[in-house]
């Protein structure tokens, strides 16, 4: 399977892609490079704001304006202004913890997990926060927490910690945005591999980019490897479906994490990718709240 520089940039630590159907456009970050970037794939043009501080994952409103987490919680972000407005509190008493990867989920709740600056194991958690803005936690005791991605027919939802090489399972409420018991999905701790952000497809097929791969995974409904996208970098960082058609598939990268050399010998580390795998899935969710 075939990939095609979708955006030639250099960012520190690309992440957090969703696309958003209404417009056509795809929103990210630079976690590191404390940056929020939408692309207009159309006309190749990428407009990104200065976010001040490290910048986990971004979603969107109900008007589309976007939201960022932002180590402490979450804040709506003026793209006029430039500034950024918290309306929500998470793990704020612990300043040596941030906000990692979020997404929504099918009804619009934003689920987000948090993860130590110094990667401390079991310093991270899951949170949910419901459009009314109260916020619960789903899950401790993880490391560095990516994703979430849901499988609302299966009633399922899987979540990475990427620190302990672990993609989990879990029985999900769409309705209530329960969680049930936690089980193994996939296990790559004995490979060296980072499970990072994914998304499941409309088959119900899990797809995750795995750092350290350079690669993004395919896994069916049961846990089994069915494929692998190669790329020419190491650290993928997180795929979304997008596109006009929502066949394609967006890969964001990272050189943060890369020894040196390994960071001048990948130029494209950093960019953004697509390929047609030839299936399709589901646009980002808009928050419920904020409205």
């Amino acid at each position: 399977m075939s990939v095609e520089l979708a955006l030639a940039c250099r960012a520190e630590h690309a992440e957090g892609p969703i696309w958003d159907a209404a417009t056509r456009r795809l929103w990210w970050v630079d976690i590191t490079g404390h940056r929020l970037h939408v692309y207009d794939p159309a006309s190749g043009q990428d407009c990104s704001w200065d976010t001040g501080q490290d910048v986990g994952a971004v979603a969107l409103d109900q008007a589309g304006e976007p939201i960022i987490a932002l180590p402490g919680g979450f804040a709506a972000f003026n793209t006029t202004t430039g500034r950024s407005a918290p309306f929500t509190a998470i793990e704020a008493n612990l300043p040596g913890n941030r906000l990692n990867d979020a997404k929504c989920d099918p009804a619009g709740r934003l689920w987000t997990g948090t993860m130590a600056y110094n990667r401390q194991t079991g310093a991270g958690g899951l949170y949910v926060v419901a459009a009314n803005g109260a916020v619960d936690q789903a899950v401790a005791d993880l490391t560095i927490v990516n994703g979430p991605a849901f499988d609302a027919d299966r009633e399922r939802m899987y979540v990475a910690d990427t620190g302990a090489g672990y993609v989990f399972e879990y029985n999900y409420d769409p309705a209530t945005g329960a969680v049930g018991d936690q089980r193994m999905f996939v296990d790559l701790s004995e490979t060296g591999g980072w499970p990072d952000g994914m998304t499941v497809d409309e088959h119900g097929y899990l797809w995750v980019a795995v750092g350290r791969d350079a690669a993004v995974h395919r896994y069916n409904p049961d846990g089994r490897l069915d494929g692998k996208v190669a790329l020419p970098v190491t650290n993928p960082t997180s795929v979304a479906f997008g596109g006009a058609d929502g066949h394609d598939l967006y890969i964001t990268t990272s050189w943060y994490d890369l020894p040196a050399q390994e960071r001048a010998d990948q130029p494209l580390a950093g960019s953004i990718f697509v390929t047609r795998p030839g299936v399709g899935g589901p646009p980002a969710v808009r928050f419920a709240g904020l409205v």
